[in-house]
């Protein structure tokens, strides 16, 4: 199940990783129709990654240091 976890948050921050990089393009030549699509979906896939790893907390724990 963890190894299932941990496969759906990496394929969730590479999506991330593609859609940031495509927006870094589109504001490279002024595309910002593009560019604000591009980093839209970079956050849902982020905010997708983000709850998938929210899982792997131990109950009761609210992250930090």
């Amino acid at each position: 199940m963890q190894a299932l976890t941990f496969e759906t948050i990496a394929e969730a921050a590479g999506i991330a990783e593609t859609y940031a990089r495509t927006a870094v393009e589109m504001a490279m030549i002024g595309d910002s129709r593009g560019m604000n699509y591009a980093l839209r979906q970079a956050a849902m896939a982020i905010a997708s990654a983000a709850d998938v790893a929210a899982t792997l907390r131990p109950s009761g724990s609210r992250g930090g240091a």
